[in-house]
């Protein structure tokens, strides 16, 4: 007798598996495509077996009647959305409109334009040009007129400081713009100082 040699026993095996396996699989599919067709001739014997046809027409009935809301519901959605988009189309082109006739500018100072898509977008928007329009009116009360005259003073104040004059001249000169702009500089008192005649 002569005795398997190790690579044809592990070569019997695996054939053996292969073999074996490749057959289960046959066999399982030919199972599941006749239960699928014995499935298919039974199913209506077994709903009425169940008792469940009044069941499943109700079902169906509030399932088409689900999506025939939710269908509608989108429609009606989609209409308000484009109601909603139409009034912030109109809400910005007057607001627009009042930006160019009252100078609104956005924080890079240029002309402000409104896109407002959400009302949470509107009140922020509206705070900002508000407070445009109060500062503007603010800027123009009498306690804040130097302000408008602080360019034209410190300019005054560098052309006396770079004239060549006498420094007494200049600090004279210097110690009124300063005091006309309402700026404290701590100067030496005899040289702002008027000379008497």
């Amino acid at each position: 007798m002569k005795p398997i040699r190790s690579n044809e026993l592990n070569y019997l095996d695996q054939l053996i598996v292969d073999k074996f396996r490749d057959r289960r699989q046959d066999m399982e599919s030919n199972i599941e495509a006749d239960t699928q067709k014995q499935t298919d001739k039974n199913y209506k014997g077994f709903v009425v077996k169940l008792g469940i046809k009044a069941e499943m027409k109700a079902f169906k009935e509030a399932e088409d009647k689900l999506r025939k809301f939710i269908k509608n519901k989108e429609s009606y959605e989609f209409t308000l959305s484009q109601a909603k988009l139409r009034a912030a189309e109109k809400l910005n082109e007057k607001l627009n409109s009042w930006s160019s006739v009252r100078s609104w500018k956005n924080q890079y100072k240029d002309s402000k334009r409104f896109e407002i898509k959400e009302m949470e977008d509107l009140e922020p928007a509206l705070k900002k040009v508000c407070k445009q329009e109060t500062k503007r009116y603010v800027e123009k009360l009498p306690k804040y007129k130097v302000k408008q005259d602080l360019e034209l003073l410190e300019e005054q104040a560098k052309n006396v400081l770079y004239s060549g004059r006498d420094i007494k001249e200049v600090w004279k000169h210097l110690g009124m713009t300063f005091k006309a702009s309402g700026v404290p500089v701590a100067a030496p008192k005899d040289f702002l100082q008027l000379e008497s005649k």
